[in-house]
C-alpha cells in the first residue's frame, strides 16, 4: 500500500473553510498555495545537493547511458468504468485491455488490438482486481506464445505496477470474501508470470503514473522529527532534484521492506522518547508509524503468499528522461531484468522512448486505446436493457434493472 496522504490531519480539518465560487480561485487557492510552500520549504532547506550529495554516497543516483538497443516488445494497458455506471439494479462495469507489438511479428497475436468485458456487479470497488486480473492473465499468454516459439519479444511493458497492490487484511489466513480471492488470483497470476519470465529470459517493465509513495525518506534514513519532510512524496523530490539524464535506484521490495523495517524500529524508540517528554509530535510521530507499518505488512505479506524470491526482486527506480517534456516530471517503474536487458538496459531504453507525457510513448498510445468513451457506455447500457426486456417479456420490469439511478447523468453517458 502507499502512505496516507493525511500525516497531518488536523492540519487539514482546520483549513476547511469554504468560499463562494466567485472567490474561490482567489481565496482558497492563495490559502493551498502557502501550505504547499510551507511544506516544500523543508526539502528547499535541507537543499537539493545535499539530498543529492547522501543519494551519490549510497550509491543511489546513477546516469542514464545511450540506448543503442532496438527492441522487439509487447505494451499493454487495461481501463474501466470508475465508478461503475449505476443502473437501478446494480452497475454496469465495463473493462477494456489494449495491447500493441512493436518491432516483430506474430500470426498467434495482433499487432495491435483492442477487447474487453462487461460485467453487472453490486460492488464498485471490483473493477480494479478485475482488470489486473485480465491484465496478468495476457502477460501469461504473451510469456507462453514466447515459450513455444510463437512469439520473439525482448521486453513487455505495462501501464501500472509489477508488484501487486493488495488492500490491508485480504491475503491473511482468515481473510474471505471475492474481494481475498481475486487479490489472492492476482498475487498469484504475478508469481506465475515472473516465473516464466525467467524462464523464457523476458525483461518485464512497469510504468508507475500515480505514484505517492515516499521510500526515498526512509532509504536514506530522513530523521522522523523532519515531519514536514514526509509531505513530500518521492516522485515530487525526485522531480525536484534529479537533472535530465539521470536516475535513482530504490533496489528491489527485499530492500525497501529492510529499510522500513528498521526505520519503524527508529521510529518506535522515538515515539517512546517522546511519551516519556511528553513532546507535541507524538501524534504526528505515531501516525507516520501506522502508515509505514501499513506499507511494511503490505509487501511482506504479498511476498510471503507466493515466492519470495521471484516478487522480492522486483526492482524499483524514478527517472528523468533527457528529452524535453511537460513539467520535465520524473517517471517511476518498477523492473524485472532479464540476462540480455539490465536494470540500466531498461532504463536506457525507456528513457529513450520517454515522451512528453513523462511516460514511455507506447504506454500512452495503449492508454488512449483502452480509454471508455461515453459512446461505449450509452451502447452498453441500451443493449442491456433491450436484451433484459425481451428475455424478461417486460419492460418495465427490465427498465427497473437497467434503467439510469440517478437520471441526471444521462448525458455523462451518451444521451441526448
Amino acid at each position: 500500500m502507499q502512505h496516507s496522504s493525511d500525516l497531518i490531519a488536523d492540519e487539514y480539518l482546520l483549513e476547511l473553510l469554504e468560499e463562494p465560487i466567485v472567490r474561490l480561485v482567489s481565496s482558497t487557492i492563495t490559502r493551498e498555495a502557502k501550505r504547499l510552500a510551507d511544506n516544500a520549504k523543508e526539502v528547499l532547506n535541507k537543499g537539493k545537493e545535499a539530498i543529492r550529495s547522501k543519494l551519490k554516497e549510497g550509491g543511489y543516483l546513477n546516469t542514464i547511458l545511450d540506448s543503442s538497443k532496438s527492441l522487439k516488445y509487447v505494451a499493454l494497458d487495461t481501463g474501466f468504468t470508475s465508478p461503475p455506471v449505476e443502473l437501478i439494479g446494480g452497475r454496469l462495469l465495463i473493462i477494456v485491455r489494449s495491447h500493441i507489438l512493436v518491432g516483430t511479428r506474430s500470426k498467434h497475436l495482433a499487432q495491435s488490438d483492442s477487447v474487453g468485458i462487461v460485467k453487472f456487479v453490486q460492488d464498485e470497488n471490483l473493477g480494479k482486481p478485475l482488470s489486473k486480473i485480465i491484465e496478468r492473465k495476457f502477460v501469461k499468454e504473451v510469456l507462453k506464445l514466447k515459450e513455444k516459439g510463437e512469439l520473439d519479444i525482448d521486453l513487455i511493458i505495462i501501464d501500472g505496477e509489477l508488484f501487486p497492490r493488495v488492500p490491508p487484511g485480504y491475503l491473511g489466513e482468515r481473510s474471505s470474501g471475492t474481494m481475498s480471492r481475486l487479490y489472492r488470483e492476482i498475487v498469484r497470476l504475478t508469481w506465475e508470470i515472473l516465473k516464466l519470465a525467467d524462464d523464457t529470459d523476458t525483461a518485464l517493465a512497469g510504468i508507475v503514473k500515480r505514484a505517492y509513495g515516499r521510500d526515498l525518506q526512509v532509504i536514506l534514513n530522513v530523521p522522523p522529527r523532519e515531519l514536514r519532510y514526509f509531505q513530500l512524496n518521492d516522485k515530487a523530490i525526485a522531480t525536484y532534484i534529479l537533472e535530465p539524464g539521470e536516475w535513482i535506484d530504490l533496489g528491489c521490495y527485499a530492500d525497501i521492506a529492510y529499510y522500513l523495517d528498521n526505520y519503524i524500529n527508529m521510529l518506535r524508540n522515538e515515539i517512546k522518547k517522546c511519551e516519556e517528554a511528553g513532546c507535541k509530535d507524538l501524534k504526528l510521530l505515531t501516525e507516520l508509524q501506522r502508515s509505514l507499518n501499513s506499507r511494511y505488512s503490505w509487501i511482506i505479506a504479498v511476498m510471503r503468499h507466493t515466492d519470495f524470491d521471484l516478487l522480492s526482486t522486483i526492482r524499483v527506480a524514478l527517472y528523468k528522461a533527457k528529452s524535453p517534456r511537460y513539467f520535465m516530471t520524473a517517471t517511476k517503474v518498477e523492473l524485472w531484468p532479464s540476462s540480455v536487458l539490465s536494470t540500466d538496459d531498461l532504463i536506457s531504453f525507456l528513457a529513450s522512448i520517454t515522451g512528453i507525457n513523462g511516460v514511455p510513448h507506447p504506454i500512452d498510445l495503449v492508454d488512449s486505446l483502452c480509454r471508455i468513451r461515453r459512446e461505449l457506455l450509452y451502447i452498453t447500457q441500451q443493449r442491456l436493457y433491450s436484451e433484459l426486456a425481451k428475455l424478461l417479456g417486460d419492460n418495465e420490469l427490465a427498465l427497473s434493472i437497467a434503467g439510469l439511478t440517478n437520471p441526471e447523468k444521462m448525458r455523462s453517458i451518451g444521451f441526448r
